[in-house]
């Protein structure tokens, strides 16, 4: 039974909810099929997944890292380094240089790996533990992208391990951990793996709870868990498609997992309460309509009215989504692909799953038990008509209470401090941390992080020439002059102490020089030997930021003649990431708001409308990084957390991805709330009596999906990486307020001020057409 008037989206979503309820088990079994090959493909996910931002094409560090490749027999760009420690293995030092051999050996097998050295092979002093600190194990890795760095990681973690092991049989002291930029990545997919599950079972509990006390049934509680949950799976069982022809990051199984979870509940909250709505409404008008026929007709009319609020809410948050497809980094990128992906999910489970369980089951099990769950929706209404009543009386009091606390959560974030927080933040149980420590108490954690510098002959000629050498040794002492600067590796930096008159007599012939020393022109010299290569050590204790201004700086100090300097590595990679990302703002901000004005204007023909509602997601927006940057910069409640210590600094792209994530989750409540009052007022005319009528109707859909939405985000915000619980706690943040501050006082008091205004032009016309009002003077 269709609506007896409907445009034509309501009347197309009527006839899929028709469908899907007359084909439910079909419907159901063939979802159930789709969900169960979508979890097998994502339990292969994590595998293909990669840490950090990813290449940013044509950056600096982009170009070093292909140079690298191409032209260098033995860049040590990309350094896995196996750390280990025993104080009784040190004292009988034999043993423990067969052990290192022994590893040197298996690792040599391994086909990406160009080069292998033992602290005992390394000439230069320097690159050497200090006695009684511990031994490493030096590969260099020259593969064509990160992923096949990190599958070798994990073949000469399989290589070393047994070996390690007879060895802890003998001596119980002996530490390990094999780390470096690729040991990083890939220890933080399987963590994030890991922690993505224990969120989504810390999420479970809350949800239901919220779910229990929305509607007081224990059978519909149970339909929106579904759909988060197949959401989310089916999205993830998709992500790992597309991860085996792109490069996806490891962060896309946590940020989908939030808002999987987050807008299958949210849609079928939608829906499900539409549909109890439309059951009571239907046997009122009808009272002979058999059960059966009672449900089809419920259905069918909720589809058709709540149908259209789930599609234009999903196409909002898809935009959001959308926004981060733009942005040039990989992190970022993956982000919007994996959001855009399960956002679809959701909408289409919402109108295709949804409905045919509802078929299913039927309004009289639905609402079981059914004492509680009526005098459970009966006292939520009776108390959001009291609330809407209170902000109809006093508008403008609502509308400065409400900014004056939207504005005070986002106060903090004037103070912000772009950054990226340091090691300590990282998980303790991460091998890589494990290795860092070992490293760090051996003075060589500049291993982790060095900075190539490439020197290209401008000419095409011979970078290294006889000529060049004097000029190549004033800027190495430059260099090592920085207190940030450890230690300087290059052809005029062999070994610590030597004298200028060495290497002006080693490269009198240079052709000479390489024949005797092979390695020389391996580790140094393109195959081609245009380019030099140069790696710069940081200093302990040196900083990420101080690293990067260093790589900043450092060009300004080469003034060799005919030589042209790039430079590469994780520190200028981190430059890179901020130009890019400060780039993508402007790019991403536009795109999310132009779209989604465009979408409110097509909805709801009201221009005053969807800049309200921009405005308003915006200040949610606002508070949530806010509140990000009073708890981690500052560290105002950060220990609850597990973190520390204040991060001092946040990272350039939260901002952004709170913004495009969240700009369109906060659309779900405005697009829920105008569409119940838009509604009601081209059904009255009424402005006031229809703001307050949608206040009233949906304050408790709204509250209870934003508190189940809290519930997800909190669960994750208890994870042990800082950037998601960054991610999670904002995004919480700004859910909360926008339900409880911004849309159930803010909004509704702003339409009441703005009287017929909110709706002109499209509105107020289609009022008077169907009132057959005399045309008058708007108020």
């Amino acid at each position: 039974m269709a609506p007896s008037k409907s445009n034509g989206m309501e009347r197309w979503l009527a006839l899929l909810g028709r469908f899907c309820g007359e084909h439910a088990r079909l419907v159901i079994v063939a979802w159930a099929v789709a969900a169960a090959l979508a979890w097998v493909a994502a339990e292969r996910l994590p595998q293909l997944l990669l840490s950090g931002s990813g290449d940013i094409r044509g950056s600096a560090s982009q170009h070093v890292d292909e140079l690298l490749r191409r032209d260098f027999a033995n860049p040590r760009s990309e350094l896995l380094v196996l750390a280990l420690r025993s104080p009784s293995l040190d004292r009988k030092l034999e043993e423990a240089l067969d052990l290192l051999d022994e590893i040197k050996e298996r690792w040599k097998e391994d086909a990406l790996v160009a080069d292998v050295q033992t602290d005992a092979d390394l000439a230069d002093k320097r690159l050497r533990p200090s006695r009684g600190t511990g031994h490493i194990v030096l590969a260099s890795v020259k593969s064509a992208n990160a992923r096949d760095t990190e599958q070798a990681l994990r073949r000469l973690r399989s290589a070393a391990e047994p070996l390690l092991l007879a060895v802890r049989a003998r001596h119980a002291d002996l530490e390990w951990a094999i780390t470096g930029r690729a040991a990083l990545a890939y220890d933080l997919n399987r963590f994030n793996a890991e922690d993505t599950t224990k969120a989504e079972l810390r999420a479970l509990p809350l949800a239901l709870l919220v779910l229990i006390l929305a509607f007081g049934s224990l059978i519909a509680i149970g339909l929106p868990v579904i759909l988060g949950w197949g959401s989310t799976t089916l999205a993830l069982g998709l992500v790992s498609v597309v991860a085996q022809s792109f490069v996806v990051s490891n962060m896309v199984p946590g940020v989908a997992s939030m808002i999987g979870l987050a807008l299958g509940i949210d849609y079928s909250l939608f829906v499900i309460y539409r549909y109890r709505q439309e059951v009571r409404r239907v046997a009122s008008e009808k009272p002979t309509l058999s059960p059966a026929s009672l449900d089809r007709a419920a259905l069918e009319n909720a589809m058709a009215s709540a149908g259209p609020v789930v599609l234009y809410s999903g196409l909002t948050v898809f935009i959001g989504m959308a926004g981060l497809i733009v942005t040039p980094l990989m992190e970022t990128r993956s982000l919007g692909i994996g959001g855009c992906l399960v956002v679809a999910m959701a909408v289409v489970l919402a109108l295709t799953l949804l409905p045919a369980i509802l078929a299913v089951v039927g309004s009289a099990t639905l609402d079981w038990p059914r004492p509680i769950s009526s005098r459970l929706r009966g006292h939520a209404r009776a108390r959001w008509t009291k609330w809407a009543d209170a902000v109809t009386r006093y508008p403008v009091a609502g509308v400065i209470g409400g900014f004056a606390i939207v504005l005070l959560l986002a106060a903090p974030g004037l103070q912000t401090r772009f950054g990226f927080p340091e090691a300590d933040f990282l998980p303790p149980e991460l091998e890589y941390t494990r290795g860092l420590k070992l490293l760090n108490a051996m003075n060589l954690t500049g291993f982790i992080s060095p900075l190539p510098i490439v020197l290209t002959d401008t000419g095409g000629g011979k970078a290294l020439t006889t000529e060049r050498v004097p000029a190549l040794l004033a800027f190495s002492a430059r260099l090592l002059n920085d207190p940030r600067v450890a230690i300087v590796l290059g052809p005029v930096d062999l070994a610590e102490g030597w004298p200028a008159a060495r290497y002006l007599d080693l490269y009198a012939d240079i052709d000479a020089a390489f024949a005797r020393s092979p390695a020389l022109r391996s580790a140094y010299i393109s195959t081609d030997q245009h380019r030099i290569l140069m790696h710069l050590i940081p200093a302990r204790g040196c900083t990420l930021e101080q690293t990067k201004d260093l790589a900043r700086e450092v060009p300004a100090w080469m003034r060799i003649s005919g030589l042209q300097i790039d430079l590469g590595g994780q520190p200028q990679h981190y430059n890179d990431i901020d130009v890019a990302v400060k780039k993508a703002y402007t790019a991403s901000v536009a795109f999310v708001l132009t779209a989604t004005c465009v979408l409110l204007l097509v909805v709801f023909r009201a221009p005053l409308v969807a800049a309200k509602a921009l405005l308003l997601n915006v200040l949610s927006v606002l508070a949530g990084y806010g509140v990000v940057v009073y708890v981690f910069q500052l560290g105002h409640g950060s220990s609850w957390l597990g973190v520390a210590a204040p991060t001092e600094v946040v990272p350039l792209s939260i901002p952004l991805l709170i913004f495009c994530i969240l700009f369109g989750l906060s659309m779900d409540y405005e697009m829920f709330l105008l569409s119940r009052a838009h509604a009601a007022f081209l059904r009255t005319g009424n402005n006031t009596a229809s703001v307050r009528e949608a206040l009233a109707d949906t304050g408790s859909v709204i509250t209870s999906a934003a508190l189940i939405m809290v519930a997800v985000f909190g669960a994750f915000a208890a994870s042990r990486v800082v950037l998601v619980q960054m991610l999670a706690v904002g995004l919480a943040s700004a859910v909360l307020v926008d339900a409880i501050v911004i849309r159930s006082l803010l909004g509704p008091a702003l339409m009441l001020v703005a009287g017929r205004w909110n709706w002109w032009p499209g509105g107020i016309v289609h009022c008077r057409s169907r009132l057959r009002q005399p045309r008058r003077e708007l108020p």
